[in-house]
């Protein structure tokens, strides 16, 4: 046999023989190898045994098992311990490097599917970890599957130690019967739960406000729970304490098939929620993005791309304090200063991706802050040197957040709002797309109904259909408010701050 493996392989890989399994299992010891070739009919201790183990334990090592006779019975339990082949005696020299070339190869096709996974895992994770609340999933049975360091930190454990454990381990007897209580009811019909709830983590009572909803597996079946718990304690009164957790912030990622993927997409979104004045802002504004695409000419698929990542413009904000993002006051200096790095910090969460969709994302989130003068930041790009869709996201998003409440004033009027982006062509915005939004105007003000924007195609919105109509939104009206809040305009930067007293 070791002559017929020297003629089929040895011109092709560099070939070692043992005597018995005993040598072989030291070989295996003291260096690697890519693949082992089983003899089982060999005397002594049965090789099947040692592909067995090999498989088991050195998932970097292909096996194949070599025979004596076509027997069904370990062909069975050579693919049910995983091995990469299976050869019959005397194999042909072409049979068994075709065997072995397909071992390897299907060997290095998985070890780059490992290596890939646990690439999005840590990335995962790390975007996971910094959000400022626990988030965690537990499977079926209870035990916690995936936590962040704020979960472990409520917990009372060191990180990564909470992954295993159940509640009863973290938790007073009451509080883990309660919490296995909500639990039953996600994994038996797929229900969010909702819920303050007082618990005791560590001896210490604490109120929590908590979601829960089901995860599934790659079949769609419910196989466990993912929760974000909220400690409000100390914020009983705070009237605007996130209530839109799991709320839908985008479109989502459709490339993203996987349900694994989907679980960190849906806990990125809740994430997104750091930041209350977004919520229903960014559905519309992603809705106006794709309209103002579609009339500059963008194949469909380039629109509904954009109108995916557009409303993850916002992500770097999961790293901008609380404090700054609820200031219902003007920001100084240093906090504006801390606001403006959140451009850089979602382009740094998205970048790198081999997803096209995360890509644009990326590319969005760190230019729709450049002003069309150069004016802007992070980098200060001037006119075309703005990618487009950023271009195109700044006007979707100043426009709809202009008539959009925020903590620090009240949603403007439409003629109000017209007369900024007039103020703003060529300067903070590109003119051409600030021409079509206004040039389209009531159809852009139909499209900001978002749940009705949902339901139908971009097609079947009403469009303006003469130019009487337009007029009708009172154009003299917008050319006296447009006299009246130029001045004011100018001071404003792309994200509605000041330098002066007054925010937007």
């Amino acid at each position: 046999m070791a002559d017929v493996i020297s003629r089929a392989l040895g011109d092709h890989y560099a070939c070692e023989f043992a005597r018995d399994v005993a040598q072989a299992r030291e070989m295996l010891a003291s260096r690697a190898f890519d693949l082992i070739l089983c003899d089982i009919g060999a005397p002594g201790e049965s090789a099947i045994v040692l592909g067995e183990e090999t498989a088991k334990s050195d998932s970097d090592t292909a096996v194949v098992l070599v025979t004596e006779t076509d027997e069904p019975a370990v062909a069975r339990r050579a693919f049910e311990f995983g091995a990469f082949g299976y050869v019959v005696k005397p194999p042909w020299p072409g049979q068994l490097l075709m065997t072995t070339m397909n071992a390897l190869r299907r060997l290095e096709l998985e070890v780059a599917h490992r290596e890939h996974s646990q690439n999005q895992d840590d990335r995962s994770q790390t975007i996971i970890d910094m959000a400022p609340m626990p988030i965690y999933a537990k499977d079926a049975s209870g035990r916690y599957v995936l936590s962040n360091a704020k979960a472990d930190e409520l917990a009372c454990v060191k990180r990564g130690e909470m992954l295993g454990q159940t509640d009863e381990s973290i938790m007073s007897a009451d509080g883990a019967k309660q919490s296995a209580s909500s639990d039953r009811g996600v994994l038996a019909d797929g229900s969010i739960y909702e819920a303050k709830e007082v618990l005791s983590v560590g001896g210490v009572s604490r109120t929590f406000k908590t979601v829960k909803f089901p995860l599934f597996d790659e079949d769609q079946r419910i196989d466990a729970v993912g929760g974000i718990s909220a400690d409000i304690t100390g914020e009983l009164e705070a009237a605007e304490l996130r209530e839109e957790l799991l709320a839908a912030q985008t479109r989502a990622i459709e490339e993203l098939k996987r349900s694994r993927e989907e679980t960190v997409e849906r806990l990125t979104r809740a994430i997104d929620r750091h930041d209350s004045s977004t919520g229903e802002h960014v559905a519309r504004m992603a809705v106006i993005a794709a309209f103002l695409a579609t009339d500059m000419g963008f194949d469909p698929a380039r629109v509904e791309l954009l109108r995916a990542a557009a409303p993850m413009h916002d992500v770097g904000k999961i790293g901008t304090p609380d404090e700054i993002l609820r200031k219902a006051g003007p920001l100084t200096a240093q906090e504006r200063s801390i606001m403006e790095n959140h451009a850089l910090t979602g382009y740094e969460i998205l970048v790198d991706s081999k997803s096209e969709l995360l890509g644009l994302a990326a590319t969005i989130a760190l230019t729709h802050h450049e002003r069309f003068d150069g004016s802007g930041y992070p980098k200060g790009l001037v006119g075309t040197e703005i990618p487009l869709e950023g271009r195109i996201t700044a006007v979707a998003d100043v426009f709809d957040a202009l008539l959009s409440d925020r903590v620090y004033r009240p949603a403007l009027p439409v003629a109000e709002a017209v007369a900024l982006m007039e103020d703003g062509r060529g300067a903070q915005f590109d003119p051409e797309i600030v021409d079509i939004l206004l040039d389209h105007l009531d159809h852009v003000l139909a499209l900001r109904e978002v749940d009705r924007a949902e339901r139908m195609p971009l097609s079947d919105l009403p469009r303006k259909e003469s130019d009487a109509e337009q007029d009708s939104l009172g154009r003299d009206e917008t050319a006296a408010a447009a006299d009246q809040t130029a001045s004011d305009f100018r001071g404003y930067r792309s994200d509605g701050l000041r330098q002066g007293p007054a925010r937007f």
